[in-house]
């Protein structure tokens, strides 16, 4: 009897389980498709794997695992909610309670085991797929092949088991617990106006937000704001988190509530009850359709993030790197004469004077003025540098100044700023100016920060340490050999440049150190790089940018799936009540196209409130990098959030046919 009681349960409910068996084997996908990638000897024989990257993998699946049994947990339980009457019926009839138990034990374990035995049968035909496609977004030239250890294996089996049987008893015991005589709660409950009052208040929250995000935006052009705009920016987070959440629990409630005083909606009797039903619905499932908005602007956002963060680190390491190759004047006949030994193909090669003299900046933590070494480059030698370099830095004209930082200070506070003038040594003080990130030579090959001046202004500079930086863009391969680089690398001769701070700036000096050693870097001292090639780092950084696109990728994914299903089984779970009322509906009078209708409108409702409130509240990000980072993610966000609309709404057209489905024929069959 009992096996009859389950088969006929899972055969009522099949379209319901198959959505949650399909999201639940995606997510054991995933997870066992990560545990695969720990071990493969693939990656691991590799010589440009790094350690980290598999403890990175480690730590995923540990977080995929937690992820994938709370979701399974808690969608679970929809199921046994949903046969509430069912159980309760079942004990009227004499059955014991924990009989009931067993049999929501036993449904549980069959559909737990199913998703699992699924989710890894999919990670096995994926394996391979997914280990080229890492290995594509890490450029590692290797041959990716099919592995899954048998360490990996067992402990698979061993996860999906204990965790089917823990959900399983979890399910059993709720399954006990609903069917217990009914005891009188006093419930806290808000008024209708007390509940209407909050979703008002949400709603002035969510415009705030709005015109804060605005003003985000706007703030990208005043660099004496930024600093508070960022911490806008995280107060409309909070006021989109609150006022959102009293929108969906006060203010849509209120809304629905006027039209159907109103009877915008409601032209006949018949109408009236549907729009009543529908109503119910939407308002039963608000917090759900809270729950999957704030965790899918999370998911969206933190795609955009990555994306943008991973054209970031390109551009970072475009600034570190905007030669192939770039020397100081002692390195650069070698490295000229081994191109031209290795017919290197060398399409253009860049030359510009620098000086170095003392300054003094305003240091915003101390209040007060330091001393600071800063080089000095003409702006005629500047505006000779390619394209590619001057573009990503501010416009200016050659009576123009040009301040440029190191970017990674460009997420600290007041890096913008230019309230303050920069004082340099025997020459007039620089109050206007521009703020860019990107060193004509790199980074590397600059101690301090630069100053890009008029000529007149260069030439009164009186430069106590002298440079001539060359530079080199190679087409393809500069072909350099490892024996020459180390070699030259064996010879190199840094060389120190030492501020002598004195009582005033004038009487600050530079001294040249060509001698010294570690143990002789003073607070002081900055070392002189004597060259920087783009191939030594470019491979670390291609992979780890693709190793992290990768990860977060896949999880953003796994989470925007995941929260769709659960969408999709709030539309199509209906209790014995809701069932009732569709054929209420369908004995007086409503037509098979109303119903219809009443479905689409629900799903539609469900679907649409969440896309449009994820995408207003993800969109916050893209303000968040154009400040933080001077980074454009409209772009990103453009894509992703098109991407998350087709995802969203294919879910939600597919939603709907399996609603209607069911619909139909519970219908039909109560009609029969």
């Amino acid at each position: 009897m009992y096996l009859k009681i389950i088969r006929r349960t899972l055969y009522n409910l099949r379209d319901s389980y198959l959505i949650y068996i399909l999201s639940s084997s995606f997510a054991v996908a995933v997870l066992t498709l990560l545990a695969t990638l720990v071990n493969d000897p693939s990656l691991q024989v590799s010589k440009n794997w790094n350690d980290m990257f598999g403890t990175v993998l480690n730590f995923m699946v540990f977080i995929f695992e937690f992820f994938t049994f709370v979701y399974m947990a808690y969608v679970g339980g929809f199921f046994i909610d949903q046969q509430r009457q069912e159980f309760k019926t079942y004990r009227k009839l004499g059955m014991s309670r924990f009989a009931i138990a067993i049999i929501g034990f036993c449904k549980t374990f069959i559909i737990q085991i199913l998703a699992w035995i699924i989710g890894m049968v999919v990670a096995v035909i994926l394996q391979k797929f997914m280990g080229m496609l890492l290995v594509y977004l890490m450029r590692l030239r290797i041959d990716f092949v099919f592995f899954i250890s048998l360490p990996t294996f067992i402990r698979m089996v061993y996860v999906g088991l204990y965790s089917s049987l823990i959900l399983s008893v979890i399910n059993g015991f709720r399954s006990f617990w609903i069917t217990r005589v009914n005891v009188k709660k006093k419930r806290f409950q808000l008024s209708w106006f007390t509940k209407s009052l909050l979703g008002v208040i949400g709603l002035i929250f969510f415009i705030i937000g709005i015109i804060l995000t605005v003003q985000i935006f706007s703030s990208v052009q005043d660099t004496q704001s930024i600093d508070n705009s960022i911490v806008m920016a995280v107060i409309v987070m909070f006021l989109y988190l609150f006022g959102t959440y009293f929108i969906f629990k006060g203010f849509l409630p209120l809304c629905l509530q006027i039209l159907d005083k109103l009877k915008l909606f409601s032209y006949n009797g018949t109408n009236l009850f549907s729009f009543k039903y529908l109503r119910g619905r939407l308002i039963k499932n608000t917090s759900i359709i809270w729950f999957v908005t704030e965790l899918s602007a999370m998911a969206v956002a933190l795609l955009v993030f990555c994306y943008a963060g991973y054209q970031m680190i390109y551009q970072n390491y475009q600034g570190t790197y905007p030669f192939e190759l770039a020397s100081t004047s002692n390195k650069a006949p070698q490295i000229q004469k081994e191109l031209d030994k290795k017919h290197t193909h060398v399409r253009a090669k860049y030359h510009s004077n620098v000086k170095w003299t003392v300054s003094e900046i305003w240091d915003y933590s101390q209040q007060k003025y330091i001393p600071r070494l800063v080089a000095l480059m003409p702006y005629s030698e500047y505006s000779d540098m390619p394209n590619k370099v001057i573009s990503r830095n501010p416009t200016i004209t050659s009576n123009e100044f040009l301040e440029i930082r190191y970017n990674l200070t460009s997420l600290s506070p007041n890096y913008r700023s230019t309230t303050h003038a920069i004082k340099i040594k025997d020459a007039p003080e620089i109050q206007r100016r521009s703020v860019g990130s990107f060193f004509p030579y790199g980074t590397q090959m600059f101690s301090g920060f630069l100053m890009i001046v008029p000529d007149s202004y260069y030439q009164n500079v009186k430069g106590e340490v002298h440079e001539t930086f060359y530079g080199w863009d190679v087409k393809g391969s500069d072909k350099l050999s490892s024996k020459f680089m180390k070699k030259l690398t064996k010879k190199d001769n840094h060389y120190v440049i030492r501020v002598n701070v004195g009582s005033s700036l004038d009487k600050s000096s530079l001294t040249k150190i060509t001698s010294w050693g570690r143990e002789d870097i003073q607070s002081n001292d900055y070392v002189q790089d004597t060259h920087a090639r783009q191939a030594s780092t470019k491979h670390l950084v291609t992979q780890a940018t693709g190793f992290f696109l990768f990860i977060v990728a896949i999880f953003s994914i796994a989470l925007l799936i995941a929260l769709g299903s659960l969408l999709t089984l709030k539309v199509m779970l209906r209790d014995d009540y809701e069932w009732r009322q569709l054929q209420t509906l369908k004995k007086i009078g409503v037509t098979n196209d109303e119903l219809k209708q009443i479905v689409r409108r629900e799903t539609s409702f469900l679907f649409g409130i969440s896309i449009i409130f994820t995408l207003i509240q993800s969109f916050v990000v893209v303000g968040v990098l154009n400040l933080s980072v001077n980074q454009s993610a409209f772009i990103p966000f453009l894509l992703i959030g098109t991407a998350y609309i087709v995802l969203y709404g294919l879910t939600g057209f597919l939603t709907f046919i399996m609603s209607w489905r069911g619909v139909r024929q519970k219908i039909q069959s109560s009609s029969n």
